[in-house]
């Protein structure tokens, strides 16, 4: 079955419904569509519809694939520690299935035809970004990135029409780097998205996004932004690739 993160085309309460299917995850095979409406304080028709925009024919089909999902077959390691292993599976598959091809071409040629390139990230996501960095130096492209909000204003400023920015954001929705993405956009400059949000601002500012797929499942133990950049890692290894056999076949 085709895994794709429809959230976009979710109506509010669908989406909340499949936050709280997310956080009940492992108590799915046990909940009857009654239970879940209850448990979501929605009818059970949103449950089935909130199913079927994910990909399956019905609560019963999602139920049962929830049931039937093996974990990884390692010997060694605990339960809890395979189940964790699995969330890393679905965060990888997901967001390559999510990828969309003709939105990788646009993304390819906003960087072929760019005299200078800005990255923008803040947090864990400079990592990210410091690896996008040195890739496409290795193309010999103008490149430089910034972290720090007040320089991310500041350069901004000289942003034209030729010039691009890619902005790298789990949420997509860090006013310390939407803000200057706004005077981007009245500079004619081109904004390329790497998120994991397909509702976000950063979204609606760009002018080309890569979305990637986002676990609700993943654990979190501190209250610090330390979730996993493996989405944005996947889009940034895809964005390279891509541009590298577009390289090859131009030259």
């Amino acid at each position: 079955m085709e895994l794709i993160n429809h959230m976009s085309n979710l109506t509010n309460a669908e989406r909340c419904t499949w936050e709280i299917i997310q956080e009940n995850y492992d108590n799915i095979p046990k909940l009857s569509i009654s239970d879940l409406s209850n448990l979501a304080h929605v009818s059970i028709s949103t449950v089935n519809r909130t199913v079927r925009k994910k990909g399956f024919s019905g609560y019963g089909e999602f139920r049962y694939s929830v049931r039937e999902k093996k974990l990884p077959d390692r010997t060694g390691f605990s339960r809890e520690f395979l189940e964790a292993i699995a969330k890393n599976e679905e965060e990888l598959l997901q967001t390559i299935y999510s990828i969309s091809a003709t939105d990788v071409e646009a993304a390819v040629k906003l960087i072929d035809e760019a005299e200078e390139i800005l990255l923008f990230a803040r947090g864990l996501t400079i990592n990210v970004a410091n690896e996008l960095l040195r890739k496409l130096q290795l193309f010999h492209k103008s490149v430089s990135l910034y972290d720090d909000p007040q320089q991310m204003l500041y350069y901004t400023r000289f942003v034209k029409e030729h010039q691009l920015v890619i902005a790298l954001s789990l949420s997509g929705e860090n006013a310390e780097i939407n803000i200057p993405l706004k005077q981007v956009n009245r500079q004619l400059g081109n904004i390329l998205a790497l998120t994991t949000n397909q509702d976000s601002e950063l979204v609606r500012l760009s002018d080309v996004c890569l979305i990637g797929y986002k676990s609700r499942l993943e654990i979190n133990h501190f209250d610090l932004d330390v979730h996993s950049r493996l989405p944005l890692f996947i889009l940034g290894r895809v964005l390279i690739d891509g541009y590298s056999i577009y390289q090859k076949n131009n030259d």
